[in-house]
């Protein structure tokens, strides 16, 4: 009987052990938590600055960032020149405002985060105001040399559901 108990003591200590790796993996800890939601804020700020430099400072040298419209931007520098120039005249008088942040920790060093976002101010490419918008990025973030990055980005506009019987 006490061979029994060792056995099954030991068992349990191994499933609670590897409980709290995957724990540990998929959940990261509060400081990261932290630093990946002010990322949101710092981009929310920059945004509203139209401060590209900082802006950009945010994504990965080598990110993948699908803008709204469908522009696929391979890198830091296309990151930034693409919303420089944006802010030239559609973006300059926009407010933007992150209203949510989820994230899930894929391991440690990668998470998957959902960011709504709202919008006002905003212009079409000829000039016209746009009505206030709402709308979702999903990114995938990496932390490197102990700094969180944005690696991949792709953001959707959320259009008004059309109402079902």
């Amino acid at each position: 009987m006490n061979t029994q108990i060792k056995k099954l003591t030991t068992l349990l200590s191994i499933f609670v052990f590897l409980g709290t790796v995957v724990m540990a993996q998929t959940m990261g800890n509060e400081k990261d938590l932290q630093l990946i939601k002010n990322i949101e804020t710092n981009w929310q700020n920059a945004w509203n600055r139209h401060d590209m430099k900082a802006l950009a400072a945010l994504v990965a040298e080598d990110v993948d960032f699908i803008t709204v419209s469908g522009t696929w931007l391979k890198n830091r520098k296309d990151f930034e020149e693409h919303h420089a120039k944006r802010h030239e005249m559609q973006f300059k008088e926009s407010i933007w405002m992150t209203t949510d942040v989820k994230v899930k920790f894929l391991k440690r060093d990668i998470a998957i985060v959902h960011v709504s976002w709202g919008m006002s101010g905003d212009k079409n490419l000829d000039g016209t105001p746009r009505p206030p918008r709402r709308g979702i990025f999903t990114r995938v973030m990496t932390k490197q040399n102990g700094k969180w990055l944005i690696n991949a980005s792709q953001n959707t506009n959320i259009q008004e559901q059309i109402p079902t019987k």
